[in-house]
């Protein structure tokens, strides 16, 4: 969750003065808590919220900073249980719809995380973040054109976001316009090289207009930029079999699965080089392992 500095200053103030009444122990938890989060050892700092929040319950700054830290572990369901006691307190709080919407998206609900940062944006429709993010739950719900034009005013508000372009990107490629897609991953690198993500995202992009070898290229780039990223093995992987390098496709998706192994698609590409190098054995436990994860 991407919050303004002056937000997180301000509830951490109002979360301290919150218990200048309460007992020493809750202070202190609370005290740990803030610490915690300046740190950004989430979940330290979850813990210690509860903590505080036990002895004395329903403070929104609390709540607020417990929320964020939820959102930082991917905890979507209890950051938006936390946002949602917030909303009870507070109809009006801007920062707990956006907080609630960010979670509906990791928890894929993406019809509601769409109404909050609609309704968020009646009151701050130059919100960057916002704004991006609702262009990608309308992305997820099919409604392209409604998402490239969320991408595209956010883009007019800040030009130079890498993020917005990657995204963009990713709903032209869905509806078909490659060209477009390719330029706006172009713009990503162009704005930030050195992202492994952005990198993969190119590649697959020239991989799919025909030019293999600039996808190839990109993709030994993503793997040695980010070698935890687990797409950059998993589109090499993809080059490499239409290459006809089978043994290399398959220990790009043996490092892919050792990164993402409930990824189905890894699996069933893996079946398929281990099939063209006559590994019987490994086709069969992949091929399981394809249909357990596709039921």
């Amino acid at each position: 969750m991407k919050y303004r500095p002056v937000i997180i200053v301000l509830l951490l103030a109002q979360a301290l003065l919150a218990f200048g009444c309460a007992r020493r122990r809750a202070e202190r938890d609370l005290q740990n808590g803030v610490d915690a989060f300046q740190q950004e050892r989430w979940s330290d700092a979850a813990a210690f919220f509860t903590l505080a929040e036990e002895k004395h319950p329903g403070q929104v700054p609390v709540l607020m900073l417990r929320g964020v830290s939820y959102l930082k572990l991917a905890r979507y369901a209890e950051a938006a249980d936390d946002f949602d006691r917030v909303l009870v307190f507070q109809p009006e709080n801007n920062e707990a719809r956006k907080g609630r919407g960010e979670a509906f998206l990791g928890l894929g609900r993406y019809t509601e995380a769409a109404e909050d940062f609609s309704r968020a944006l009646v009151s701050e429709p130059n919100d960057v973040n916002t704004r991006n993010n609702r262009g990608f739950a309308l992305s997820n719900l099919g409604d392209f054109d409604a998402a490239l034009a969320d991408f595209d005013a956010a883009l007019e508000i800040e030009p130079e976001n890498p993020l917005i372009y990657y995204n963009r990107g990713a709903v032209r490629r869905k509806s078909g316009q490659m060209a477009e897609a390719l330029e706006d991953v172009n713009r990503c690198v162009e704005l930030d090289g050195g992202n492994a993500v952005f990198l993969a995202a190119r590649g697959k992009a020239a991989a799919e207009l025909g030019d293999l070898d600039a996808a190839m290229a990109d993709f030994d780039k993503a793997v040695a930029e980010n070698p935890n990223y687990f797409g950059g093995f998993k589109f090499r992987a993809e080059g490499y079999k239409a290459l006809g390098r089978w043994q290399e496709a398959y220990d790009d998706c043996s490092r892919a699965l050792e990164l993402e192994p409930n990824d189905p698609e890894l699996w069933f590409d893996r079946a398929a080089a281990a099939m063209q190098l006559g590994r019987e054995a490994d086709y069969d436990h992949d091929m399981a392992k394809y249909e357990e994860l596709t039921r």
